[in-house]
């Protein structure tokens, strides 16, 4: 299966929980799917690390905007990380 990175800061104004998420890991952008889904996915660990679960551009934004504050809370915890260019995991939250 082919997956895309998917970074489209033109749309910033549109999807701003989404944008900020991106932000708040560090850059992690969001992988697009064949069948048109969205996930914040580190496609460069192995094994991927997931930080969303798979959905369409309106239906992630809903979720960022729902979920805002817990990744707030994984950037203030794993800052230092961050800024290093490492991929702390996030707790699955979502089913």
């Amino acid at each position: 299966m082919t997956v895309e990175n998917y970074f489209r800061p033109d749309k910033a104004g549109e999807i701003p929980f989404t944008t900020e998420v991106e932000i708040l890991l560090g850059g992690i952008g969001r992988a697009m799917y064949p069948d048109g889904t969205l996930q914040f996915a580190d496609q460069d660990c192995n094994p991927v690390v997931m930080y969303s679960p798979r959905l369409g551009e309106q239906a992630l934004e809903a979720f960022c905007k729902q979920h805002i504050e817990r990744y707030r809370a994984h950037h203030l915890i794993h800052k230092e990380a961050i800024q290093e260019d490492e991929t702390p995991a996030i707790e699955s939250f979502w089913e």
